[in-house]
């Protein structure tokens, strides 16, 4: 009787013992299933977070790409506008140059005309009647020769008067006459008739200076005139 109240007791001990361990067992596997549907959630979560993150990194890498061509494109239009300036540029300073270009003077040489000489004919060429010392038989009293008359040589330019005047601001019509004189074929006492600017009287003596003549005598008073018309 007592050894089955003591196996009855050990019975009841050892069921008990069997459903607690049972149900602790139970309880966690609920605890770990319920751990695993959080995880399962969790790795969702992250899922959706990476797949939001790829979106944001597509995102900034098509906007980077279109900051990058309107840098292009906005390079491309800078470089087109410093063409434009530096044409318009070129334009502008190429107007200002002939806007401002002094006048070029027409220039007239006007050229000395020797006269021709004209034959002496003597006191009665032409008319076929002898008088005086000829009737009477006398001897003829002929005049004394007037001295040969020298002109002024030619002149040969190697340079035309423009060249020497082309830099100088003339701002009216010029006329005067240049009056050297000759020794041995070089000019020298050189003197103007007629009012002219400094420079333009520089440039001209210049000029003369630079004359060659087809003569090299000695000759004074040799002229040549000139006309500058604007």
């Amino acid at each position: 009787m007592k050894f089955k109240i003591i196996f009855g007791m050990v019975l009841v001990a050892s069921m008990a013992s069997v459903y607690s361990i049972v149900t602790t067992t139970a309880g966690g596997i609920t605890e770990n299933k319920a751990g695993l549907t959080r995880l399962n959630k969790s790795f969702l979560s992250l899922s959706e977070e990476f797949e939001s993150v790829g979106r944001q990194a597509e995102l900034i890498e098509s906007t980077r790409e279109s900051y990058r061509n309107s840098l292009v494109d906005l390079s491309d239009r800078v470089s087109l506008m410093e063409e434009t300036n530096s044409e318009i540029y070129r334009i502008l300073n190429d107007l200002d140059e002939r806007l401002n270009k002094p006048p070029v003077a027409t220039v007239v040489i006007e050229k000395y005309i020797e006269p021709e000489p004209t034959e002496e004919l003597g006191v009665n060429a032409g008319l076929g009647v002898l008088t005086g010392t000829q009737v009477l038989g006398q001897p003829e009293i002929l005049p004394e020769p007037e001295p040969e008359l020298m002109t002024c040589p030619k002149v040969r330019s190697t340079k035309p008067y423009g060249d020497y005047i082309e830099n100088i601001t003339i701002k009216r019509t010029l006329k005067f006459t240049v009056i050297y004189d000759l020794f041995n074929g070089n000019v020298v006492n050189v003197q103007y008739d007629g009012k002219i600017p400094n420079k333009v009287k520089q440039a001209t003596l210049n000029y003369v200076m630079d004359l060659e003549f087809d003569n090299p005598i000695t000759i004074t008073g040799c002229t040549l005139p000139f006309t500058i018309n604007i």
